[in-house]
């Protein structure tokens, strides 16, 4: 069985530290990822995200993956599972952030979404979309602190 795997690269005007903080910090991510949020910044802390149809464009549904932090490095990476409870027979997947300082102040960005198993599928076409959706906001958010 092949596994596959969501690798998007985006680079932001800003520094590690602001980005980093939009993607670790709840009341960050909340303003441009889901609409709830819970992160413990600590390995083994809990993720728990909400994202309601009604205020994402790309979602046709509620959508709640949770999951647990596997990685924690300040400022440079980032990387939880990812398993959305309402969906069945969703694989455990695992998204990891990288963030590397290309500049005074700019960051590339690498989110890798991986752990997808058979064939694609539905499920991976939808989340590759939701990535591109999301990378883009992260883009407008940390442009803008």
């Amino acid at each position: 069985m092949s596994t596959l795997e969501i690798r998007k690269t985006i680079e932001i005007n800003a520094s590690p530290e602001i980005v980093f903080k939009a993607l670790s910090d709840p009341e960050e991510i909340t303003q441009w990822f889901p609409d709830q949020a819970i992160l413990e910044s600590k390995v083994g802390g809990k993720m728990k995200f909400t994202f309601f149809a009604k205020d994402v464009k790309p979602l046709d549904r509620d959508f709640f993956p949770e999951g647990e932090i596997v990685e924690f490095v300040p400022n440079r990476k980032l990387s939880y599972t990812w398993i959305p409870r309402d969906i069945p027979n969703f694989p455990r997947t695992l998204v990891t952030w990288n963030l590397d300082k290309i500049g005074q102040n700019k960051t590339r960005v690498t989110v890798i979404h991986s752990g997808f198993t058979g064939k694609p599928h539905e499920l991976y076409k939808e989340h590759s979309h939701g990535w591109d959706y999301f990378a883009n906001r992260l883009i407008e958010y940390c442009t803008k602190k």
